[in-house]
């Protein structure tokens, strides 16, 4: 597999082949993976942090041509009329002309106001429709889906004009999704994994062929996870905060190339694995069993009741978590600022009576700075460095 930093979709467009998810990011942890060097940016109207991606763009400087950025519609906004709404709402939050991707998140259609209350039958035809229709006003560059199966695809190329350039889909090794994967390939349509580092760096790290193979080539754990995909033709958005990490998950583009018989030892070596959200309401028909099927049926009839009496918009309710987020982190970081400054200053009284003192916890250390004068630094360090 090339390590080219970028592939070209079926609409013609280029798209960075390693991406930072912004999931529960604030802006100073994606201004922070901006400056890190990531640019190809994935969001959603349900992550509701849409506008401190365009704050952290926009402060960047970088231009706008450099990003490549990605919004997925929620399950209330697939109708035709609701798509052109939702696509406004978030251009205007990006603070940018038009989405170089824009996907259906999840195969799943709810009535507006509502959730797990299905909207008729799961046809997405008008919602392609209208997303053509953006392709065509020039709001949006590539259109695709995310979570679909290869029957949901063939249902919804059946009517589009315009072929799905992207199925972003749960990929890592602990759920290869090799069948899905290589049937979307062999279709020349890309496919993005989220989730590719299996939800934890310390789950990859008990992986022992991927870690035997991580050490070999003489790099991270997480980034041999990212190449492994990479190798097999799919595309990464990882999501940390901690800007080193987000460093480390984009130099996996660039290398190491694995030779064949390790990308076939790590990707025999694991089973086909489980999905990190199993399918417990029938998300996937054509693979859900009957149980499955009755629960998405009764939770569609009890909240179809439920949300004629009230209503709920999702998308409002995460816009308002991340801007509690933001409020969240700030006060974190005055305390931990606060807390900084504090030691360094006990640090600097300590260092004046030839002694440094660190509180660890529950106990106190003194030690002589001739004789570990970086003890000090390493644990200041261990204070600023963000937690992934």
């Amino acid at each position: 597999m090339s390590t080219d930093p970028t592939i070209t979709l079926s609409s013609g467009h280029a798209m960075p082949r390693v991406g930072l998810g912004t999931s529960k990011l604030v802006e100073k942890q994606i201004a922070d993976g901006i400056e890190a060097g990531a640019r190809h940016l994935d969001c959603a109207r349900m992550y509701g942090n849409e506008a401190a991606v365009g704050r952290a763009v926009r402060a960047s400087k970088v231009p706008r041509s450099d990003f490549f950025l990605t919004s997925k519609l929620f399950m209330t906004e697939l109708r035709r009329d609701a798509v052109g709404e939702a696509v406004a709402d978030t251009l205007n939050d990006l603070q940018t002309d038009y989405l170089d991707l824009l996907l259906i998140h999840w195969p799943l259609k709810y009535k507006p106001g509502t959730l797990f209350a299905r909207d008729g039958a799961q046809d997405f035809a008008e919602t392609w429709a209208a997303m053509e229709a953006l392709v065509k006003d020039g709001k949006v560059r590539s259109i695709g889906v995310s979570n679909f199966d290869a029957a949901q695809l063939e249902a919804l190329m059946e009517t589009a004009k315009i072929k799905p350039a992207v199925n972003q889909v749960e990929a890592h090794p602990r759920f290869p999704n090799s069948a899905l994967v290589e049937w979307c390939l062999s279709r020349k349509i890309a496919v993005v994994a989220w989730g590719p580092l299996a939800a934890g760096r310390g789950r990859l790290a008990e992986d022992q062929v991927l870690w035997t193979t991580a050490n070999m080539h003489q790099v991270s754990v997480p980034r041999m996870a990212l190449r492994w995909n990479l190798e097999r033709g799919v595309c990464v958005v990882p999501r940390s905060a901690n800007p080193e990490h987000v460093r480390d998950c984009l130099e996996a583009a660039a290398g190491p190339k694995l030779p064949k018989a390790d990308v076939e030892l790590l990707t025999r070596s694991r089973p086909e694995g489980r999905r990190r959200f199993p399918d417990a309401i029938g998300v996937w028909p054509a693979s859900a069993n009957v149980v499955c099927r009755l629960l998405g049926w009764w939770l569609h009839v009890l909240f179809s009741v439920l949300f004629r009496v009230c209503s709920v918009d999702v998308v409002s309710i995460a816009k308002r978590r991340a801007i509690k987020r933001e409020a969240t982190y700030a006060a974190f970081v005055k305390e931990r600022d606060a807390a900084i400054a504090a030691m360094e200053a006990k640090i600097a009284a300590r260092a004046a009576e030839g002694k440094m003192t660190f509180t660890d916890g529950s106990e106190d250390m003194s030690v002589d700075p001739a004789i570990d004068p970086k003890l000090a630094a390493a644990r200041l360090e261990m204070l600023r460095t963000p937690a992934d």
